[in-house]
């Protein structure tokens, strides 16, 4: 036992080491991380790669092609991204939460910094909730504790609540943290640079998240409503209008962020490659433009088409053959998932005539007040929570009758969000003119039920469809979060795979294989997991 235990220290010894020496101008000058023990290891130390493992799940492609985002044609037929099968936490990997919080709230206790301890516990409900999400009941109450080495299951809804409490004991914490026990916090909060007013807001976002997806549940509705009144009772809010969560440690061109770098067309070093029959593929190539997400915005005459995605790189010639029929503009094309295609008969149906992701179009593009799109240049932040999610959070809980307000505006204030942060009026100086950008559409879809409030018979819809279209290609997780607890709305086709292995989309992922080697027998316990109809615990 002493063994796994001293493995444990080690192992978080290391990775603060690792971070030390890698992470320059992350730290103080004076410190030698061959001089790192567990005791003299402090959390400014360990905090920022944290904060970067708690990114949003952006870059997990599976998800943005099963939420109807993004189709790369080229997967043959069977492969377990088109057909469902087999399915692993590998699809998600980003989402597996990281148990060094644990040892970094362990860390912040132990050198006294209460700061640093309420960040741990907002990064522990930030990441379990999202594992809940994907798995439902899994190991909680026992994690942390390296005495334990088959940790017990506990039930996805006390997981929820347990994470509520931990956010409101974060609350506290960060608003009571004395200067003198937040060490360089300013430095190694590379989200918020120790803001407490950022904090608590993102508190209270996060929570009004975790309520919301518990919304489709009536029996959950006490629950829910008496803690929003908390969150109103405390009066600090949530994240506004161009307040993101998200972090930054100084990403250069040599050194961008991981979205430019896996998605940009421009990334001049591929770091990111898709091995395909023995074929290495530019991870950005994946990122290609799917009909469906993209021809409910053309449907809508919605200008956010040319910030979601951009132009196809070379042109599609005068009268050639496709494969099926897709509406203007002509420059704008994507693929069907799943698909099949005799790339001899529609030899203009590969990736370089099929849009891809939107954004920067020029080689080291630094983000400036003219960054359009998604990908806005090499230094862009990295999204955890956008004011995007924050907005449609708060109108659903308006429409609901949970916060007050008027449920129209905050809805129009939602989707006008997404227009100020692709940057539609291209001046992000100025958001006044991406308002302007969304009033004349919105004036000129007055009468479309599908963007309209007036013209919606289904308010609640109209939110929840409008959300799914502001979530393109940023944070395709939600989507699916969303997508399941509304009862598999919008509906999105599901893959053309000839080889697809069922007639539902997945639901959840099933327990990693290393489960049933090392904890086979809580496991078991939980019986018979099908990813296809093994609901969370928070669907309907």
């Amino acid at each position: 036992m002493n063994v796994m235990r001293n493995q444990y220290k080690l192992l978080f010894i290391a990775c603060v080491i690792l971070f030390a020496g890698c992470k320059k101008g992350w730290i103080d000058i004076n410190y030698n991380p061959l001089q790192l023990t567990e005791n003299n290891s402090t959390p400014d130390l360990i905090l920022p790669n944290l904060l970067i493992s708690s990114q949003a799940i952006v870059d997990d492609d599976w998800l943005q092609g099963l939420m109807g985002y993004w189709a790369f044609g080229e997967y043959p037929s069977g492969s377990p991204e088109i057909s469902y099968y087999p399915l692993d936490h590998q699809f998600l990997a980003s989402s597996v939460p990281n148990i060094d919080i644990f040892l970094f709230e362990q860390n912040a206790l132990r050198h006294e910094q209460p700061y640093y301890v309420g960040i741990a516990k907002v990064l522990k409900a930030l990441q379990w909730s999202r594992a809940v999400d994907i798995s439902n009941n899994m190991p909680y109450g026992d994690v942390g504790k390296v005495e334990i080495r088959k940790p017990r299951y506990d039930e996805g809804r006390v997981i929820y609540e347990s994470l509520i409490k931990e956010l409101d004991a974060a609350m506290t914490l960060i608003k009571g943290a004395p200067q003198d026990k937040a060490l360089r916090i300013g430095t190694a909060d590379i989200m918020f640079k120790g803001d407490k007013t950022m904090w608590v807001k993102f508190i209270n976002t996060l929570k009004l998240r975790l309520l919301m997806h518990q919304a489709s549940r009536t029996d959950r509705a006490a629950y829910i409503q008496a803690e929003i009144a908390k969150i109103t009772a405390e009066g600090t809010g949530f994240l506004n209008s161009g307040e993101d969560a998200d972090v930054n440690p100084g990403y250069t061109d040599i050194k961008p962020a991981k979205y430019f770098s896996k998605y940009s067309a421009f990334d001049i070093y591929t770091r990111y490659v898709l091995v395909l029959g023995g074929q290495y593929i530019p991870y950005w190539q994946v990122a290609s433009a799917n009909v469906t997400a993209m021809n409910m915005l053309k449907e809508s005459n919605d200008p956010r088409l040319r910030f979601f995605y951009s132009p196809a790189r070379l042109p599609l010639p005068a009268g050639a053959a496709e494969p099926f029929t897709q509406p203007g503009p002509v420059e704008f094309r994507g693929n069907k998932l799943g698909l099949p295609i005799d790339r001899l008969q529609y030899p203009y149906q590969q990736t370089d005539y099929v849009s891809q992701v939107g954004g920067v179009r020029a080689i080291r593009t630094a983000v400036s007040p003219a960054s359009t799109g998604i990908i806005k240049g090499y230094n862009m932040d990295s999204w955890i929570m956008t004011s995007i999610e924050s907005k449609f959070l708060q109108a659903e809980a308006i429409y609901r009758g949970w916060l007050a307000g008027d449920a129209q505006t905050a809805y129009k204030e939602a989707v006008k969000e997404s227009f100020r942060w692709l940057n539609v009026g291209g001046n992000s100086n100025t958001p006044a003119l991406s308002d302007a950008a969304f009033d004349t559409w919105y004036a000129q879809e007055i009468a479309n039920p599908k963007v309209s409030w007036a013209a919606a018979p289904d308010k609640y819809k109209l939110l929840m469809f409008q959300k799914y279209m502001a979530f393109n290609g940023i944070e395709p997780f939600e989507s699916w979060v969303d997508y399941r607890r509304n009862g598999a709305f919008p509906a999105i086709p599901l893959s053309y795979d000839p080889a697809r292995t069922s007639d539902k989309m997945p639901i959840r992922l099933p327990y990693p294989v290393s489960e049933l080697l090392l904890n086979k027998e809580n496991l078991q316990a939980q019986g018979t997991i099908d990813v296809f109809t093994s609901k969370i615990w928070w669907m309907p």
